[in-house]
Formats: structure tokens, sequence, C-alpha cells
């Protein structure tokens, strides 16, 4: 029977995730906030939607890979 193990600090980094995850679902909310009153474009509150969406997935996409790593799939 194999195990596999994740990484010595795959906890640690997963708390790091975390908290990246949350920082840009902050900055997505912010970013809405100004938007609506107006304070940014419509063409910078797109880029910056989009550049906040692709962060997210990454971060979300190694969230779920150091889950599966640490549960031994």
């Amino acid at each position: 029977m194999v195990f596999l193990i994740g990484p010595p600090d795959a906890e640690e980094c997963l708390k790091s995730l975390e908290k990246e995850k949350e920082r840009l679902e902050k900055e997505y909310e912010e970013l809405q906030k100004k938007y609506e009153k107006g304070q940014i474009s419509k063409e910078e509150y797109e880029k910056r939607k989009h550049e906040i969406e692709r962060e997210f997935v990454e971060v979300m996409d190694r969230i779920v890979q150091y889950k599966a790593f640490s549960s031994g799939f």
C-alpha cells in the first residue's frame, strides 16, 4: 500500500492560500463598491475584475491540490 504525503509545509501553505483567497474576496468587494460609486471607469473595473478572478481561480486550484495531497486522495 502506498500513501502519498504532501510537502512538509503543506498545512502552512494551505493557511497562506486561504488568507490569499480572503484577500482577493475583499479586494473584489472593494472594487465593486468603487465602481458602484463611480470612482472607477467600467474599463478599469472590468480589467481589474478579470485579474482578480484569474488570481482567485489559481488560488482555489492550489487549495484543492493541497487538500487532495494532504488527504492522500
